[in-house]
Protein backbone atom coordinates (compact mmCIF):
# COMPACT_ATOMS: atom_id res chain seq x y z
CA UNK A 1 0.00 0.00 0.00
CA UNK A 2 1.31 3.26 -0.80
CA UNK A 3 -0.07 7.08 -0.10
CA UNK A 4 0.58 10.31 -0.83
CA UNK A 5 0.68 13.37 0.59
CA UNK A 6 0.78 16.70 -1.42
CA UNK A 7 2.12 20.04 0.48
CA UNK A 8 0.82 23.16 -1.41
CA UNK A 9 2.45 26.55 0.10
CA UNK A 10 -0.10 29.06 0.55
CA UNK A 11 -0.17 31.51 -2.34
CA UNK A 12 0.66 34.87 -2.16
CA UNK A 13 -0.95 37.26 0.60
CA UNK A 14 -2.27 40.90 0.70
CA UNK A 15 0.48 42.23 3.07
CA UNK A 16 -1.81 45.83 3.32
CA UNK A 17 -1.81 44.90 7.02
CA UNK A 18 0.64 42.75 7.68
CA UNK A 19 -0.52 41.96 11.62
CA UNK A 20 -3.68 40.90 10.32
CA UNK A 21 -5.17 37.35 8.74
CA UNK A 22 -4.92 38.95 5.52
CA UNK A 23 -6.11 36.45 2.79
CA UNK A 24 -4.57 36.25 -0.85
CA UNK A 25 -3.19 39.27 -2.94
CA UNK A 26 -4.28 39.56 -6.80
CA UNK A 27 -1.14 37.73 -7.47
CA UNK A 28 -2.31 34.97 -5.20
CA UNK A 29 -5.24 34.98 -6.56
CA UNK A 30 -3.51 34.23 -10.29
CA UNK A 31 -1.45 31.74 -8.71
CA UNK A 32 -4.30 29.80 -7.37
CA UNK A 33 -5.63 29.75 -11.46
CA UNK A 34 -2.48 27.74 -11.96
CA UNK A 35 -2.28 25.39 -9.32
CA UNK A 36 -6.09 24.68 -9.84
CA UNK A 37 -4.77 23.88 -13.86
CA UNK A 38 -2.03 21.97 -12.65
CA UNK A 39 -4.31 20.17 -9.75
CA UNK A 40 -6.84 18.84 -11.80
CA UNK A 41 -4.02 16.78 -13.63
CA UNK A 42 -2.30 15.67 -10.56
CA UNK A 43 -5.59 14.76 -8.87
CA UNK A 44 -7.93 13.06 -11.52
CA UNK A 45 -8.69 9.27 -10.80
CA UNK A 46 -8.44 10.14 -6.78
CA UNK A 47 -10.62 10.54 -3.71
CA UNK A 48 -8.36 13.09 -1.85
CA UNK A 49 -8.76 14.27 1.33
CA UNK A 50 -8.48 18.19 1.69
CA UNK A 51 -6.58 19.65 5.06
CA UNK A 52 -5.87 23.29 5.79
CA UNK A 53 -4.04 25.78 7.84
CA UNK A 54 -6.75 27.83 9.68
CA UNK A 55 -5.02 30.60 8.10
CA UNK A 56 -7.23 32.91 5.52
CA UNK A 57 -4.26 32.43 2.92
CA UNK A 58 -4.13 28.92 3.26
CA UNK A 59 -7.76 28.66 2.75
CA UNK A 60 -8.20 30.53 0.10
CA UNK A 61 -5.46 28.81 -1.40
CA UNK A 62 -6.83 25.15 -1.05
CA UNK A 63 -10.31 26.02 -1.10
CA UNK A 64 -10.74 26.45 -4.78
CA UNK A 65 -9.09 22.92 -5.12
CA UNK A 66 -11.14 20.91 -3.10
CA UNK A 67 -14.30 22.35 -4.62
CA UNK A 68 -13.12 21.35 -8.34
CA UNK A 69 -12.92 17.93 -7.10
CA UNK A 70 -16.12 18.40 -5.30
CA UNK A 71 -14.58 17.75 -1.73
CA UNK A 72 -14.91 19.23 1.47
CA UNK A 73 -11.96 20.91 3.10
CA UNK A 74 -11.23 20.41 6.85
CA UNK A 75 -9.19 23.20 9.18
CA UNK A 76 -6.48 22.09 11.53
CA UNK A 77 -4.80 24.27 13.70
CA UNK A 78 -1.49 21.61 13.61
CA UNK A 79 -1.14 23.07 10.28
CA UNK A 80 -0.92 26.74 11.42
CA UNK A 81 3.21 28.28 11.12
CA UNK A 82 5.22 28.50 14.26
CA UNK A 83 3.88 31.20 16.54
CA UNK A 84 5.88 33.92 18.65
CA UNK A 85 4.93 32.34 22.35
CA UNK A 86 5.17 29.10 21.09
CA UNK A 87 8.33 26.45 22.02
CA UNK A 88 10.39 25.25 19.18
CA UNK A 89 9.97 21.63 20.51
CA UNK A 90 6.40 22.22 20.92
CA UNK A 91 6.27 23.32 17.35
CA UNK A 92 8.02 20.26 16.21
CA UNK A 93 5.59 17.77 18.42
CA UNK A 94 3.04 19.14 16.54
CA UNK A 95 4.47 18.68 13.25
CA UNK A 96 5.36 15.05 13.90
CA UNK A 97 1.90 14.80 15.41
CA UNK A 98 0.46 15.96 12.07
CA UNK A 99 2.64 13.58 10.31
CA UNK A 100 1.87 10.28 11.98
CA UNK A 101 -1.74 11.20 11.21
CA UNK A 102 -1.23 11.43 7.59
CA UNK A 103 0.37 7.91 7.88
CA UNK A 104 -1.67 6.08 10.02
CA UNK A 105 -5.31 7.91 9.43
CA UNK A 106 -5.73 9.63 6.31
CA UNK A 107 -6.48 8.38 3.07
CA UNK A 108 -4.15 7.38 0.23
CA UNK A 109 -4.35 11.16 -0.99
CA UNK A 110 -3.74 13.79 1.23
CA UNK A 111 -3.79 17.83 0.12
CA UNK A 112 -2.58 20.13 2.41
CA UNK A 113 -2.10 24.02 2.35
CA UNK A 114 0.29 25.15 5.20
CA UNK A 115 3.29 27.55 5.30
CA UNK A 116 7.07 28.19 4.25
CA UNK A 117 8.15 27.71 7.52
CA UNK A 118 5.63 24.31 8.50
CA UNK A 119 6.32 22.34 5.05
CA UNK A 120 10.23 21.90 4.77
CA UNK A 121 10.49 20.88 8.27
CA UNK A 122 7.56 18.10 7.39
CA UNK A 123 9.52 17.79 4.42
CA UNK A 124 12.81 17.04 6.14
CA UNK A 125 11.11 14.41 8.87
CA UNK A 126 9.78 12.46 6.25
CA UNK A 127 12.50 12.35 3.58
CA UNK A 128 15.32 13.67 5.23
CA UNK A 129 15.61 16.08 1.93
CA UNK A 130 16.10 20.06 2.73
CA UNK A 131 13.97 22.45 0.61
CA UNK A 132 13.06 26.03 0.42
CA UNK A 133 9.30 26.22 -0.92
CA UNK A 134 8.17 29.04 -3.07
CA UNK A 135 4.10 30.85 -2.27
CA UNK A 136 1.97 28.44 -4.44
CA UNK A 137 4.79 25.66 -4.62
CA UNK A 138 3.68 22.53 -4.85
CA UNK A 139 5.44 19.11 -3.22
CA UNK A 140 4.52 15.60 -3.03
CA UNK A 141 5.95 12.73 -0.79
CA UNK A 142 5.04 9.09 -1.28
CA UNK A 143 4.83 6.77 2.04
CA UNK A 144 5.53 3.07 0.78
CA UNK A 145 6.89 0.31 2.65
CA UNK A 146 7.38 2.82 5.71
CA UNK A 147 9.06 4.68 3.97
CA UNK A 148 8.93 8.21 2.65
CA UNK A 149 9.95 9.38 -0.74
CA UNK A 150 10.35 12.87 -2.50
CA UNK A 151 8.60 12.50 -5.31
CA UNK A 152 7.71 15.60 -6.58
CA UNK A 153 8.64 19.56 -6.28
CA UNK A 154 7.29 22.04 -8.74
CA UNK A 155 8.41 25.38 -7.77
CA UNK A 156 5.98 27.16 -10.14
CA UNK A 157 2.48 25.94 -11.64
Amino acid sequence: MSKRLILIRHAHRNTDEPGKDNGLSDKGNEQVKRLLKFASDRLDDTDPMFISSPKKRCQETLGPIAKMTDHKMEIDERLTEHGPSESTPLYLARIDEFLDHWKFECPDTTVVSSHGDWIPIAVQRLTGAKIGLKKAGWVEIEYAGGECFLTWIVQKV
